[in-house]
């Protein structure tokens, strides 16, 4: 059996770790794919605003990205995707 101070230790790791990303200026970017440059995507966001997308070999890539697919990328302050994904 897990004991209550063990669980309540690993909810507060995963709580302050949420919150530090947080804090470090990660949000999500939703779109389309208008164009792929060998270290850019070109997206066109929901709202409207088109957005440069920057990649490199640290960049988690899940599903075939190209011209046209909708996606959902973790992006830092500046742009630059921590992961890209297809959204279906």
């Amino acid at each position: 059996m897990v004991s209550i101070p063990k669980i309540v230790g690993v909810l507060s790791c995963g709580c302050l770790l949420g919150l530090g990303l947080s804090l470090n200026g990660f949000h999500t970017i939703k779109g389309e794919v208008l164009g792929v440059e060998p270290s850019s995507y070109f997206v066109k966001q929901y709202d409207g605003d088109q957005v440069r997308v920057h990649i490199d070999d640290t960049t988690q890539m899940s599903g075939r990205i190209g011209q046209g697919t909708h996606i959902e990328a973790k992006v830092n302050g500046e742009n630059h995707a921590l992961s890209i994904r297809s959204a279906h």
